[in-house]
């Protein structure tokens, strides 16, 4: 495929990573699957930049297309991880569907990489409340801070945070008393 040909000449991670998920929506959608979507510390990196790293790509994809084209695209699944080490990415898949729930699926955002290329990507919303419970039950302090730089992202753009679902999810996830923390 042309296009797993071009991947390799993208020098930046990020942009490659992204890229590779943008032939893979494609290729799922033309399937008859749902695109993925990025959630974790990928979804991190891309809203920051790549001010934050991360050397995988966590993703919810519907599994048995999934890993159809990912063994046509010859990557190696090893535990819940799928890797190709020539392309250098890392997929680990995280199930199926959202763990946020159908209201987090409404608010998917879609990031065109090019022309017929794009990528979903989790809400900022839902990305906070994810660093917030790394933060809380893993005791991860750089977490804090991602939440507060995302929050800072959201802002930047103008949108602002929708502080009902915001809270809702928080208390859902029993991180209302550590939410203030971000503000």
């Amino acid at each position: 495929m042309e296009q797993l040909k071009r991947l390799k000449s993208i020098e930046d991670p990020v942009k490659r990573r992204a890229y590779f998920i943008g032939i893979l929506s494609q290729e799922i959608k033309k399937n008859g699957g749902l695109p993925p979507v990025i959630v974790g510390g990928m979804a991190v990196e891309i809203y920051t930049q790549g001010s934050y790293t991360t050397g995988d790509i966590d993703l919810k994809a519907e599994k048995d297309l999934l890993e159809k084209i990912l063994t046509e695209w010859n990557f190696v699944k090893s535990g819940r991880v799928w890797f190709n080490e020539e392309l250098d990415i890392y997929i680990d898949w995280l199930g199926s569907t959202l763990d946020e729930g159908e209201e987090a699926q409404k608010r998917i955002n879609t990031i065109i990489i090019e022309e017929g290329l794009e990528i979903n990507i989790i809400s900022i919303e839902d990305l906070i409340i994810d660093r917030l419970g790394a933060y809380k039950w893993w005791k991860d302090e750089d977490s804090l801070v991602w939440a507060k730089v995302l929050l800072k992202i959201k802002e930047a753009t103008g949108d602002p945070i929708d502080m009902d679902y915001l809270t809702k999810r928080a208390l859902e996830e029993k991180l209302d008393d550590i939410i203030k923390d971000v503000f």
